[in-house]
């Protein structure tokens, strides 16, 4: 049996009440909220990027899919080993125009690892930048485009050139300190093509959603198809009928929040274990880090309470399915499995929350997605 959602509740952000709480009852609610990419150290999502949506979704009972596929700039301006949070990123444009990546020690290292070199795919170029990094024990590689010359760092890349005067480097004349960064959730609330997740009145757009659309790894535009096509074809769902309201059930208690102050340690954990390179030992060791950050507390329901909540629930999800992935396909990598394995890997892994536990489930390519839902 599918269960139903009737709204929310919400934290109130205006008028001083930043910590106050509100309900909103509707017999519909759609999820639009973007992405997880605080759950890393270092992301080019912005501030607010917590994986709330889908961790929502799965304490409503929905079921997430694909967590383990997550793109990584291979190209994003490091700022020093204590940064956090968003990074500015330095598009592959910069590299379209001649400008070509070398570890810290100045060597050139994509030419052997790919024909098109340092214009071949994100996720070979940042695996690549980690091996690299890795090899020379540094935390960052080098983007030198001091051959491009004022005019077109001028005319092409006004933007990124200001913004890296900004932080103290100037690309005409100095290589730019970059480092592989969180970019994209392709996994995340499982729904069919018309937004529905499995959830009744429950729906969901954008990067908060696992449509489909993107596979294994992300193609660039295509979240411009995940946030208008599927928002339009919600909308037209919604216009044809809206599901009964129902009786307001009592909130949830807030056995959910935990310890104050998890995030850094959350953030370098998922960083270290489940990034760009992973294998089973440092998914383990992810896991089991993650459970030593998931002690309930007397903590009080606030904005950054349950954004770190959301947070570790999220990221819990993802360890567990890139761990259950043993093998490499798309934009999860696994360094003890680095090849694809058709014959036991075309399926989905799908997590749902059961009995306050999270169960991962593996689902074949073929079976149907959700149609709609039962009584």
């Amino acid at each position: 049996a599918f269960g139903a959602t009737q709204g929310l509740t919400l934290h109130v952000m205006g008028q001083g009440q930043r910590d106050g709480v509100g309900a909103v009852l509707a017999p519909v609610v759609v999820l639009a909220t973007g992405g997880l990419g605080q759950v890393f150290s270092a992301t080019t999502n912005p501030i607010v990027a917590t994986g709330d949506g889908m961790a929502m979704a799965l304490r409503a009972g929905a079921v997430l899919a694909d967590m383990e596929f997550v793109q990584f700039h291979p190209t994003v301006m490091w700022l020093g080993s204590d940064a956090t949070g968003q990074q500015p990123l330095i598009s592959e444009a910069v590299r379209g125009e001649g400008a070509f990546l070398t570890t810290a020690s100045g060597r050139r290292f994509m030419a052997d690892v790919h024909p098109l070199g340092d214009l071949a795919p994100r996720d070979v170029v940042a695996k690549a930048a980690m091996r690299a990094m890795l090899t020379e024990d540094t935390d960052h590689v080098l983007l030198d485009g001091r051959d491009l010359g004022p005019t077109i760092w001028q005319n092409r890349f006004p933007t990124i050139l200001r913004r890296s005067r900004e932080l103290g480097v100037d690309p005409i004349s100095q290589p730019l300190p970059v480092a592989p960064a969180q970019h994209y959730a392709s996994g995340g609330v499982r729904t069919d093509l018309f937004g529905r997740s499995s959830i009744r009145g429950l729906y969901a757009c954008g990067e908060v959603a696992c449509t489909g659309v993107h596979g294994a790894n992300r193609l660039a535009s295509n979240s411009l198809l995940e946030g208008l096509v599927f928002a339009d074809r919600i909308a037209r769902v919604l216009r044809a009928g809206l599901p009964p309201r129902r009786d307001a059930v009592a909130p949830k208690d807030s056995s959910y929040l935990f310890s104050a102050g998890i995030r850094t340690d959350l953030q370098g954990t998922m960083s270290a274990g489940a990034g760009v390179l992973r294998s089973a030992q440092s998914l383990a060791t992810t896991a089991e880090l993650l459970s030593t950050l998931a002690t309930p507390s007397g903590t009080s329901p606030g904005v950054m309470a349950w954004e770190d909540a959301n947070l570790l629930t999220v990221a819990t999800a993802l360890a567990q399915q890139a761990f259950l992935r043993t093998e490499t396909r798309g934009s999860h990598w696994r360094e003890d499995y680095p090849e694809a394995d058709n014959d036991h890997w075309r399926h989905h892994l799908t997590t749902q929350l059961v009995d306050g536990r999270l169960r991962t489930v593996s689902r074949p390519l073929d079976e149907p997605q959700w149609s709609g839902w039962s009584d």
